[in-house]
């Protein structure tokens, strides 16, 4: 099995980034994802060592932080802070006003990290909002208009569902085949259940990413996990590899 091991949430804190980048130079993890509209982005990018810039993705965000755009669909959806809300985007309903807004505000995000003079790996999303049916054909668009073609997908394995979770197989095809097509593993779950999956052998992926929180204290025993000899639990064959070998 090749397995990419992504650290989500890179520029959120320096907490964050020095885990991040604690991890990357330890051999840990193979890839990461910057939120191009948080506050510490620029800190991010300095920490993550050079060689370890090829697996950078974008860490799509609507639901923290300031957006990058003034689009006139923000209003009333924005929290006092002028803050993107979690609970606003979870409550309220998308029009088309907010899609327009929303694609603008992505495709902003993208942009600001070629600015910052990064290749970009692939695309995922804070809180799991590019897996919103409602922004589906916003996510291909943003796919179309950028060119990036690699992926995350619905989560599709959980122990004791081991030919993944149904509800999520038909995104996940359409994500993969329609236009413009989608670059993605075969699997995609948490860092604990693959090692709950893996250990009792339901495993049957050619290719898998697995998300991590560095630097978040309600991931602490996540990231301990990680840091174990876990491989050496496992009768898996396994390849590390990043987004870029995918």
């Amino acid at each position: 099995m090749r397995l990419i091991i992504n650290a989500d949430d890179l520029g959120r804190s320096r907490e964050v980034n020095n885990a991040i980048a604690e991890l990357f130079a330890e051999g840990l993890i193979t890839s990461a994802t910057l939120m191009a509209n948080a506050p510490f982005l620029e800190d991010a990018i300095r920490k993550v060592p050079a060689f370890c810039r090829r697996s950078l993705g974008i860490h799509l965000n609507i639901t923290e932080f300031r957006p990058l755009t003034a689009h006139p669909a923000w209003r009333g959806w924005l929290d006092e802070q002028g803050w993107f809300s979690l609970e606003a985007f979870r409550t309220r309903p998308l029009s088309s006003g907010l899609k327009a807004a929303i694609y603008a505000e992505w495709t902003a995000q993208i942009n600001r990290v070629r600015a910052l003079g990064l290749e970009i790996s692939h695309l995922d999303s804070h809180h799991d909002v590019h897996l919103d049916l409602r922004l589906f054909g916003v996510l291909k668009r943003v796919q179309f208009q950028t060119g990036l073609r690699k992926v995350r997908l619905a989560e599709n394995i959980s122990v004791g569902h081991p030919q993944g979770w149904r509800k999520n197989r038909l995104w996940n095809w359409a994500l993969r085949y329609f236009p413009p097509i989608a670059i993605t593993t075969s699997g995609f779950t948490t860092f604990a259940t693959f090692l709950e999956a893996a250990r009792q052998e339901r495993l049957p992926y050619a290719s898998l990413e697995v998300m991590v929180h560095p630097g978040h204290p309600n991931f602490s025993k996540e990231i301990s996990l990680l840091k174990e000899p876990w491989r050496q639990t496992l009768s898996l064959p396994l390849q590390l590899i990043s987004y870029c070998d995918l």
